[in-house]
Formats: C-alpha cells, sequence, structure tokens
C-alpha cells in the first residue's frame, strides 16, 4: 500500500547482494565519545562498506532494514545450497549402499 516500483529479486539479484554481504568487514568498536568501560560495539564502518543497502541516503547512518534485508537475501541463497548439498549427499548415500 506504501511502496511503488516493486521488483521481486530473481536468483541472479539474491546472487549479487549475497555476494555482496559477504564483503562487508565486521568489526568491534567504541564510539569516540563512549566511556572506556563500554562494552565494545559489533557492526561495520560504513566508509570501509562498497554496497549502499545498508546504508542510509545520507551516508552516515545504517539502515538496518535494508541491512537485515541483505542478510535474508544470504538465507535464502544459503537454503538453496543446503537443500542441493543434502540431495547430493542422499544421491551419493544412495549410490554407496548398492
Amino acid at each position: 500500500m506504501y511502496k511503488r516500483d516493486i521488483e521481486t529479486l530473481n536468483d541472479e539479484a539474491l546472487g549479487r547482494i549475497y555476494a555482496e554481504l559477504k564483503q562487508i568487514q565486521l568489526t568491534t568498536y567504541q564510539y569516540k565519545n563512549d566511556p572506556a568501560a563500554t562494552p565494545r560495539r559489533l557492526g561495520f564502518i560504513i566508509d570501509d562498506t562498497k554496497t549502499s543497502y545498508p546504508v542510509n541516503a545520507d551516508g552516515a547512518s545504517v539502515n538496518l532494514y535494508g541491512y537485515v534485508s541483505m542478510a535474508v537475501a544470504a538465507i535464502q541463497i544459503q537454503s538453496r545450497e543446503i537443500a542441493a548439498l543434502r540431495a547430493e549427499v542422499a544421491r551419493l548415500k544412495r549410490t554407496h549402499s548398492r
């Protein structure tokens, strides 16, 4: 109702997003104004990120919805890969047991 220009991602597009997500380097850090005893945070450095999906239009803040959506794309790709590997293992077990 609130969205326009909706396009479902095909396998190729999901693959590209998955590849981009794998390139995001996770880091631990503290903000400069955090007290020294503050627990370290986990995330990525926007300046080191080559994909725009997890970065808001201002270029200075994280788009969590975009970041989570990239993770969903990765889960979908990996789920398909796992299913294919399971099928291959089952086939090999059948072949080997003969």
